[in-house]
């Protein structure tokens, strides 16, 4: 009777445990469920943030990208912009080399007019030689061209020589008017010397209008030899 109640004690403790390992299981099953399922839902959570800092990276990469662009850009231009510089540096060197080289041959020029104005009235007159004009003209006639031709021969072998021209008209018109028609003669005279050759500053000129009449303007050949431009030849006075 003791062995049966022992036997039945035992056996009510089997089923306990059976029951109790059981729920035990079912608990643990529940719990490895749960577990999964959080895993799951924290795997997802990482998988979408590591999706979101990839798409964040590449975007900053494609900024990294296109900034370096900019820069490789930026860095050729600035290259583009030293190399211009460095032509208008050069150019600006040259242009100041002609520049001195200018302002060395004008001091020259400067030099030598200086002395032949100082010098002016340090000469003797040579010869003179007369260009006859038509009423109201200034051009040079064939008459004219070849006494010039004269006057640029001596002044080629003499270069010491220095020239005065003076234009002189008639006494027909207004003074004004006719002083300017004789600045013109003397000019054409002027500019036939230089055109020959002969060096602008051995040559000055004016023009005095009816002053100084070669002969009476009440005379038609009066008028004709006061019509005129006088060409002085002036040798350098002997020390």
């Amino acid at each position: 009777m003791a062995h049966a109640r022992v036997f039945s004690a035992l056996v009510v403790a089997a089923t306990a445990l059976l029951i109790v390992g059981c729920a035990t299981k079912k608990f643990v099953r529940e719990e490895i469920g749960k577990s999964e399922t959080r895993s799951g839902e924290s795997i997802e959570k990482v998988g979408g943030s590591l999706t979101q800092e990839q798409t964040r990276v590449d975007s900053l990469t494609g900024q990294v990208t296109a900034a370096s662009k900019r820069t490789d850009a930026a860095a050729a231009l600035a290259g583009t912009a030293a190399q211009q510089a460095d032509q208008a540096s050069q150019k600006a060197e040259q242009a100041g080399g002609v520049a001195t080289q200018a302002l060395a041959r004008a001091g020259e020029a400067d030099a030598r007019l200086s002395r032949l104005w100082s010098d002016r009235y340090k000469r003797t007159l040579g010869a003179t030689v007369t260009v006859l004009f038509a009423f109201d003209r200034w051009n040079l006639d064939d008459r004219a061209e070849t006494a010039l031709r004269d006057v640029v021969r001596v002044l080629q072998e003499n270069p010491d020589v220095m020239v005065d021209l003076e234009g002189y008209t008639d006494n027909v018109g207004p003074v004004p008017y006719n002083v300017t028609l004789s600045e013109r003669r003397a000019e054409a005279v002027r500019r036939f010397l230089v055109e020959k050759g002969v060096e602008v500053q051995r040559i000055q000129s004016i023009g005095l209008g009816i002053f100084r009449p070669l002969a009476d303007n009440k005379t038609k050949e009066g008028r004709d030899q006061n019509r005129r431009v006088v060409v002085k030849l002036f040798n350098p006075a002997a020390e």
